[in-house]
């Protein structure tokens, strides 16, 4: 059997390559596992982001009754997690979630389009759908082109504008 860090690291690669297919974008793993300056565990490397990306692959998700118990729900503490990572980083937070022997599921922000097969959770402000069909319906852009946000570092178009 497989420890937590090995199963966190193959569901990171798995969502990667689920974001590549959809994408044709190089998503890779975060160095440090988002503990350094990039948090989140995935990005793509010399682009601007606008999601904080974040993998969760449990045994079991507790997405049930649970989820009005803040202390024992682990999508409120990935969410809560996921939005503090993201407003350090100026971005949106982005949850890919999957218990075992399921498919993928999204958390975001961003109320679907297209899709009508979503569940609202109005009081985190999230959406929650299959990811798959996320990605296919909804067409989200991910990256912002080639500006590389460096949060930890002076803003020179700001430092332009602002002399």
């Amino acid at each position: 059997m497989a420890n937590s860090r090995q199963k966190g690291n193959k569901a990171e690669l798995l969502v990667a390559a689920m974001l590549a297919r959809h994408t044709q974008l190089p998503f890779t793993q975060t160095p440090g596992s988002g503990s350094g300056k990039i948090k989140g565990d995935l990005y793509i490397p010399h682009k601007h982001n606008i999601f904080t990306i974040e993998v969760k692959f449990y045994r079991d998700m507790a997405f049930n009754h649970k989820i009005f118990t803040q202390k024992s729900n682990n999508l409120v503490v990935w969410w809560n997690k996921a939005i503090r990572q993201a407003q350090e980083m100026e971005q949106e937070p982005l949850i890919f979630m999957k218990q075992n022997y399921a498919n993928w599921y999204v958390v975001t922000t961003r109320r679907p389009k297209k899709d009508k097969r979503y569940m609202h959770i109005n009081w985190l402000g999230a959406y929650v759908m299959n990811a798959e069909k996320w990605l296919e319906n909804e067409q989200i852009k991910l990256t912002n082109g080639d500006r590389f946000l460096k949060p930890w570092e002076p803003d020179p178009e700001w430092q332009l504008t602002n002399s």
